[in-house]
């Protein structure tokens, strides 16, 4: 996967949302700073692409299979939890996921788009029939047991030797200029996160609505009087990897596209399941679960998905708004 530069030099006051709003300034200012090729710019003017002021970006998510057979290398901790696993050889494969496209709000399927990889050890690539989408970022979510809800590998673990140094449990960063605002993170996110206290483990206000239905009541504030909260921002492929978890079939996407009638749960910036996720494992009998996600840009809409667009979306706005009550 392309990776993207590092993210912790884009100053707030560029960035193109904001918390109340969620909505764009000019992305032509935006995309005159981006320095994207002349290539994707043509891309852009299209009649495929979507309009100027839009903001989007494509992801997949595939589900991760564990090699199960007698002999593997099952991975604990110290108290005997089970772990995803250490090297990419415990790992069958995964069940690749459609490419989807969020804009403004709304998933839909990128149908021009698939996702290819050609083996453990190798890279994999999101493309169309004319280019390849450049990667964003990337990481993989798993639940493992109600004793150890989530964990997270902030890379792709089908390409790691050794992801043991990799692991961290789900953290929540509490921006002080957007008090109530929780943004996923991992314990060691120097590289993305703007200046201010260290990730904790409990989000950052009272009483969110996407709580249980996207992130497990244990990650609740302790805290007598925190904020009201103000919805769920940080990093996008552990957010997705969190949504995953409601699949209720063998097709993931369907979280995010609907079936039988019903719409995706993440709709119009808001999270719509109340349930908790149905697909954590229930006991620590059962073996772990997860996802890996891949963010990439969109290759038809540049001015609206360049690097600063989507940092911007992820660290100063609500990913996921508040349901009002």
């Amino acid at each position: 996967m392309v990776q993207a530069e590092p993210r912790g030099d884009i100053k707030s006051d560029s960035w193109p949302f904001s918390l109340a709003t969620g909505n764009n300034k000019s992305m032509m200012d935006l995309y005159a700073r981006s320095g994207h090729s002349s290539r994707r710019r043509e891309r852009t003017a299209s009649s495929r692409g979507p309009s100027r002021s839009s903001f989007s970006f494509l992801f997949v998510v595939n589900e991760l299979e564990f090699y199960k057979e007698p002999g593997a290398d099952i991975f604990r901790d110290v108290w005997h939890n089970e772990l995803p696993p250490r090297s990419c050889t415990g790992y069958s494969g995964e069940r690749a996921g459609k490419v989807l496209r969020y804009r403004d709000g709304e998933v839909m399927e990128a149908s021009d788009y698939v996702w290819y990889r050609g083996g453990l050890g190798v890279p994999g690539r999101c493309y169309s029939n004319l280019e390849e989408a450049p990667g964003y970022s990337h990481a993989a979510v798993f639940a493992c047991n109600p004793h150890l809800p989530l964990v997270v590998i902030r890379d792709d673990p089908l390409m790691l030797d050794d992801a043991k140094s990799s692991m961290h449990a789900l953290h929540f960063f509490h921006p002080r200029h957007l008090p109530g605002l929780s943004q996923a993170t991992t314990s060691s996110p120097d590289d993305v996160l703007p200046r201010g206290g260290a990730p904790v483990k409990y989000v950052a206000g009272r009483s969110p609505s996407w709580m249980p239905g996207l992130v497990p009541s244990v990650y609740a504030n302790p805290w007598l009087e925190p904020p009201p909260s103000c919805g769920l921002g940080g990093e996008l492929a552990i957010i997705i990897g969190l949504m995953a978890f409601s699949k209720s079939g063998p097709d993931v996407e369907d979280v995010f596209l609907g079936t039988h009638g019903r719409g995706g749960y993440w709709h119009n910036s808001l999270w719509t399941s109340r349930a908790a996720p149905s697909y954590y494992p229930r006991s620590t009998q059962e073996t772990p679960r997860g996802f890996y996600i891949g963010v990439f840009y969109d290759p038809d809409n540049a001015e609206g998905s360049s690097q600063e667009a989507i940092h911007g979306f992820e660290w100063n706005s609500a990913v996921v708004q508040e349901t009002p009550p």
